[in-house]
């Protein structure tokens, strides 16, 4: 049997905005086109690894309206298993706002709206009778969870625990609560921005501050992490790789680090060793950078 990957995260309904340009503070600019679709770091990542053919059960929360039953139909014509998702009536689905510059680049703005409500008993019953080979989370969702989660599929009960520190908490409290779970963490995936933070340093701009952000970084697990146009960086078990970014013609760069995650989390349940797993990764989400918006279509093949 293909191997469970269980995704412990978010579902959002995006709203994108195209723009000439991304704004800066205190300017208006006039959108070219407005699409509403499903979104949300965690659906996102479920949709790439189950176009892959990815056997994937996914834990989170939306809201008792037409936003969430929307995003469980889409998440489940892909074959995702959404039994464990939670609907909280009194709680709006989380939203997110997406501006895509003709450049490619984004801006996003996430309100949680039920993602923040998922609770930690809603993760540990979820949790019961399944054996994932891979669970995957991101900063959506309460850090509680994921706590919960890593106690309940992480490497104690033989399975791999990744996580995609994105959004990165803005607060000492939320940094404080994220360091007690990284020691739960098997595979941390943050982009460069994310890596400074968790360093407690700026963010690194060259190869070398790069590596010293990695080396200043309290954490005995796997690196990976990302580099946009210059490629991916590997540190495993004290050892560095890297891989070269895959060069394409960018439209929308919006979720491409979630199918980077996605992909990675089959690719390591399918028995891929972690390097061989980045490379796939990394290609798949320079495809998914020539294609519109932040969740990829059923028919991705990567």
């Amino acid at each position: 049997m293909t191997p469970l990957i269980c995704i412990v995260g978010s579902i959002n309904e995006d709203t994108t905005l195209r723009v000439p340009a991304l704004p800066v503070g205190g300017e208006t600019v006039m959108a070219t086109g407005r699409t509403r679709s499903p979104g949300g770091k965690g659906a996102n990542q479920a949709a790439a690894a189950a176009a892959l053919g990815a056997r994937v059960a996914f834990v989170g929360a939306v809201g008792g309206d037409d936003a969430g039953r929307a995003a469980l139909k889409s998440l489940d014509s892909r074959g995702i298993d959404v039994s464990r998702v939670a609907v909280a009536d009194e709680s709006a689905t989380g939203a997110a706002i997406l501006l895509i510059g003709d450049d490619g680049e984004n801006l996003i703005v996430v309100d949680a709206g039920a993602n923040a409500g998922l609770r930690d008993a809603d993760v540990e019953a979820a949790f019961v009778g399944l054996a994932p080979a891979v669970t995957l989370g991101q900063l959506e969702v309460p850090v509680s969870c994921l706590v919960a989660a890593s106690r309940a599929s992480g490497s104690a009960r033989g399975g791999l625990f990744l996580l995609n520190p994105a959004p990165m908490p803005d607060d000492p409290e939320g940094l404080a609560r994220l360091a007690g779970l990284l020691p739960m963490v098997d595979i941390l995936v943050p982009n460069r921005g994310e890596l400074g933070r968790l360093a407690g340093r700026p963010t690194p701009s060259t190869p070398a501050e790069v590596q010293d952000c990695v080396e200043a970084l309290d954490f005995a697990g796997a690196l990976v992490v990302t580099l946009g146009s210059e490629g991916v960086l590997i540190r495993d078990q004290g050892e560095y790789s890297s891989v070269p970014a895959v060069p394409v013609d960018a439209i929308d760069t919006s979720g491409a680090g979630d199918v980077f995650c996605g992909v990675l989390a089959y690719r390591l349940a399918e028995g891929d060793s972690l390097a061989a797993g980045v490379r796939r990764a990394n290609e798949a989400a320079a495809v998914s950078t020539t294609m519109p918006g932040a969740q990829v279509p059923p028919a991705f093949r990567g």
